[in-house]
């Protein structure tokens, strides 16, 4: 069904709300996984701890980050108010994290030809969460080469629930199971012969979750597309040296072209 001008206006500002949430996620799920990791090494070993511990995913008001002043509603609506406070503190001056509003219009950007795919709310809805939760991961992985298991299990729910509205649960559960095995066999198999782990157990869920969304049919393409990208990166951008190359973007980049593909 096509969808009334209130409810895409009622769409675009909920994925917007749900960018800064994302953005907000990818600065504060980083900085509280490194201190529990510190804080259960200190632990094991008998050192004592006294950092402190940074705020959680949902603790407490937002704040600016350089003088730490709470930030009211009105310098927290997406894109609008970093375009009017110019990218500044209201209080500090400082300049903002541009971060922020590069997360929230590309979270708006990759959903709103899902407008085009949908005929319902509901699928509507899954795609949307299930996108900006890959999203969000693809961020992190870039940035720290960490996959959040959080984004991962939101994104599977999502596909899992898809999956029982269009009547393809088979399908859906094949391609989390076949995903999930192939790389973890892949990755199984080049820790045994090189005892080198080539790839994490968090591309292996990424993977798992790509598959429940697309289906198994499409996971040599996911994979081909990735790894074209991947090669691709490695030739024009990285350097020569033994630094990670995290795969978790290149998975995502790979799902929504996939995705996009077949259904415009």
């Amino acid at each position: 069904m096509p969808f009334t001008p209130s409810q895409v206006v009622s769409f675009v500002l909920i994925i917007l709300c749900i960018g800064s949430f994302a953005a907000l996620f990818t600065i504060r799920w980083p900085r509280l996984s490194e201190y529990l990791w510190q804080k259960e090494a200190h632990n094991t070993l008998g050192i004592p701890f006294e950092s402190t511990m940074p705020k959680g995913i949902s603790d407490g008001r937002s704040r600016c980050e350089s003088c730490y002043s709470p930030l009211p509603w009105k310098d927290l609506i997406p894109i609008l108010s970093y375009c009017l406070l110019q990218g500044r503190c209201r209080h500090c001056h400082m300049r903002i994290s541009p971060l922020y509003v590069l997360i929230e219009s590309a979270c708006l950007c990759i959903c709103l030809p899902l407008l085009l795919t949908c005929h319902d709310l509901m699928t509507l809805a899954l795609n949307s969460l299930l996108i900006c939760s890959l999203f969000t991961a693809a961020i992190i992985d870039y940035q720290h080469q960490l996959i959040p298991d959080e984004c991962c299990l939101i994104a599977l729910a999502a596909a899992l629930f898809l999956g029982i509205h269009s009547d393809a649960l088979e399908n859906t559960v094949l391609g989390m199971i076949v995903g999930y095995s192939a790389l973890y066999l892949l990755r199984w198999g080049y820790l045994k012969l090189r005892n080198i782990e080539a790839i994490g157990l968090g591309d292996v869920k990424l993977l798992a979750t790509l598959g429940a969304w697309l289906g198994v049919l499409h996971l040599t393409t996911l994979l081909l597309y990735a790894s074209l990208m991947g090669i691709l990166y490695i030739s024009l951008y990285h350097e020569k040296n033994n630094e990670p190359i995290p795969f978790g973007p290149f998975l995502f980049l790979s799902g929504i072209i996939h995705y996009y593909y077949l259904n415009l």
